[in-house]
């Protein structure tokens, strides 16, 4: 008999409820549903009238509340510090996928191509073994998407090592299938954290702190403390993250899962309208048939497009997916096929070849 079980009789239910919440387990009431709708207001409220100088606010944080990160995909824009109420702050469990939803309600529709690739994908890797594929809609996606979805990444898992404090990505779950832009600083934290390849992250993301013990809580993530490169967490991260999966390749006695590779990748051609293109972490490749004389080819390179053109008609003008270096990006002839290959400015694996 389970611990609740045997005192349940003693219990009245705003007991059992505070019992569950206090142990991380996550229970949503209608009250929590309105509290939810209240604090995404807040939020968006917060981040728009919120004037930024350094990549700090400005204005003062209530007492109690906890501070975490906005990381733009923009890196132009500064990392911004976010706070969670004190009333929110002040509750068991993480609080911060309901609070950090609505600013994922963008409007943003998904892709329906792309999303019919990556569930083909998943499907054949077994990452979805058991779903019913007829549900995966565009519109059901779509309806995903418009409430806002929320995603959260382990950074590091919470450990004896690091005071059972994990610290999280949170981001949009369809970012991908929106085809929302890399945001390389996400994928920069990851690598320091020990992901070797690090996953891509999609748009805006937030990074905050949890302690799981005694109780499960949010707790400060500073930013400039905790966002700079080499911070103590960070190092500590690479071990730690190293611990976890092999205790959980020997609790499973498995090995750890891996994502289905991207298109273009492991020496495999993906095929496209007038040419094919493989990829890996640090360049592009394109090859297009039927351009055996050079002095009829025309590349024209820019950091987000590749325009080619033989004997004076265009073959195709791609919008990268990503930003190349236009000084890495060269071309020949091989066997009578044009073979174009570009540096990418961020090493990263592409989902696509265009945007």
């Amino acid at each position: 008999m389970s611990e609740l079980s045997s005192k349940q009789d003693d219990l009245s239910a705003d007991d059992r409820l505070k019992y569950l919440k206090d142990r991380g387990v996550e229970v949503e009431t209608v009250e929590d549903r309105k509290r939810a709708s209240v604090a995404e207001n807040r939020l968006i409220t917060q981040l728009s009238s919120t004037e930024i100088s350094d990549g700090g606010s400005s204005s003062q944080p209530s007492e109690g509340s906890v501070e975490f990160a906005l990381v733009p995909q923009d890196t132009s824009k500064p990392i911004r510090k976010v706070y969670l109420p004190e009333d929110l702050a002040s509750k068991a469990g993480d609080q911060l996928p309901s609070f950090v939803k609505s600013y994922f309600a963008d409007g943003v529709t998904i892709d329906a191509n792309l999303l019919g690739n990556q569930a083909t994908k998943q499907f054949a890797s077994g990452q979805l073994k058991g779903m019913d594929k007829s549900v995966i809609t565009a519109s059901s996606m779509n309806k995903v998407a418009a409430a806002g979805s929320v995603e959260t990444f382990p950074l590091v898992h919470p450990s004896d090592t690091n005071g059972f404090n994990g610290v999280y990505i949170y981001l949009d779950e369809v970012g991908m299938l929106k085809k929302l832009p890399n945001n390389t600083r996400a994928t920069g934290i990851a690598s320091q954290c020990g992901y070797h390849p690090p996953p891509n992250f999609y748009g805006d993301v937030f990074v905050g702190r949890v302690c799981t013990k005694p109780t499960m809580k949010n707790v400060p993530f500073e930013v400039g403390k905790d966002t700079a490169g080499g911070a103590e967490w960070m190092a500590k991260a690479v071990g730690e993250n190293l611990s976890w999966q092999q205790e959980m390749n020997r609790v499973t006695n498995r090995g750890g899962e891996t994502q289905p590779s991207n298109d273009g990748e492991d020496g495999k051609s993906k095929t496209e309208k007038g040419f094919e293109w493989t990829q890996d972490g640090e360049e592009v490749e394109v090859v297009v048939e039927g351009c055996p004389d050079k002095k009829l080819v025309k590349c024209a390179f820019r950091n987000d497009s590749l325009k080619v053109v033989y004997g004076g008609k265009e073959k195709f003008n791609l919008k990268l997916y990503a930003k190349v270096d236009v000084d890495g990006c060269t071309w020949t002839i091989s066997g009578g096929k044009l073979v174009v290959t570009m540096e990418k400015l961020e090493p990263s694996s592409w989902v696509r070849i265009t945007q």
